[in-house]
């Protein structure tokens, strides 16, 4: 893959990236929130959403999202267009699996986070040793039910 010129002198003179953060489903790609009192944050009952320097981010606590609309819903009805039922309910975030501390990849049988994906995300290689497929929406569904915290989301 090639690196665009911005990228490779970058990684040479060691600048830093601007911190990645998980942006919610629904999200536009640009941020609209300039005077928002933040009602998509206050409409997620899982309390997923933050407002912090004038964008929404996502973050998985105890529940993760069910993609109930309710966020888009409440930004549209200001008027705003950060995030909107027209676009795609994916988040952009990648979910990985800490094989050191996963039950599963340690040979001990542990299905709960294939019990927990509706979206069929978690493919086992046998009976042990799980993984996360291409199907993984990052609704984060699956984190609460993981013994030994074994699985990370980051943003790309």
């Amino acid at each position: 893959m090639m690196q665009s010129r911005r990228e490779l002198f970058s990684k040479i003179l060691g600048a830093k990236s601007a911190p990645k953060f998980i942006t919610p489903p629904f999200f536009s790609g640009e941020f609209d929130c300039g005077g928002c009192d933040a009602s998509c944050v206050n409409a997620c009952e899982k309390e997923l959403l933050s407002f912090e320097n004038e964008r929404v981010i996502f973050k998985v606590k105890k529940l993760g999202c069910d993609f109930c609309e309710e966020c888009a819903k409440a930004c549209e009805s200001l008027g705003k267009k950060t995030l909107s039922l027209n676009l795609p309910k994916s988040i952009n975030a990648k979910v990985s699996i800490d094989v050191s501390s996963c039950l599963a990849w340690n040979d001990t049988i542990c299905y709960n986070c294939l019990d927990a994906c509706k979206f069929k995300a978690v493919e086992f290689l046998g009976v042990f040793r799980p993984i996360v497929n291409q199907n993984c929406e990052s609704c984060g569904e699956c984190f609460d039910v993981c013994f030994k915290n074994s699985l990370q989301m980051e943003a790309l």
